[in-house]
C-alpha cells in the first residue's frame, strides 16, 4: 500500500472524514488533497506530520498503517482447555498455541504455589 492509499484508509474506517474536510483543515483545495490520496502527487514530510495532527496519530502510523485485525471468534471445547470456551480475537493459530501454553505454565505456577503454601500450612 502506498502512503495515499493510507491516508485514505484512516480517513475513511477511523476517523470518518470527508476529503473536503481534511482539506479545508490542512488549507488545500479538495482536488489537492485528493492528489495525495489518489498518488499522484509526492507528499513531503512537512505534509505528512500537518495530516497526521489532523488525524490525530503520529507519521509513523500513517506510513505503517494496516488495516485493523478482523476479529473472528473461535470456540474451542476440547480435553486441552477442560471444557472452557475461549474467545480469541486476531490471533494466528501459531499466536493461539504459544498463549494457551503460557496459560498453562501460569496454571501450573499457581497450582505449585497453592501446595507450597498448604504444605507450609500445615507444618
Amino acid at each position: 500500500m502506498k502512503i495515499g492509499d493510507n491516508i485514505r484508509e484512516i480517513r475513511e474506517k477511523e476517523k470518518k472524514l470527508k476529503r473536503e474536510d481534511v482539506a479545508k483543515a490542512l488549507g488545500i483545495t479538495t482536488k489537492a488533497y485528493s492528489n495525495i490520496e489518489n498518488n499522484v502527487s509526492d507528499i513531503t514530510l512537512t505534509r505528512l506530520d500537518e495530516i497526521s495532527e489532523v488525524f490525530g496519530c503520529t507519521p509513523e502510523y500513517i506510513m505503517n498503517y494496516q488495516e485493523k485485525a478482523t476479529y473472528n471468534n473461535h470456540f474451542n471445547n476440547y480435553d486441552g482447555n477442560k471444557g472452557t470456551i475461549i474467545m480469541y480475537q486476531g490471533c494466528s493459530a501459531d499466536q493461539v498455541k504459544n498463549l494457551e501454553e503460557q496459560l498453562q505454565k501460569s496454571h501450573d505456577s499457581v497450582k505449585n504455589l497453592q501446595q507450597t503454601i498448604k504444605r507450609s500450612r500445615n507444618n
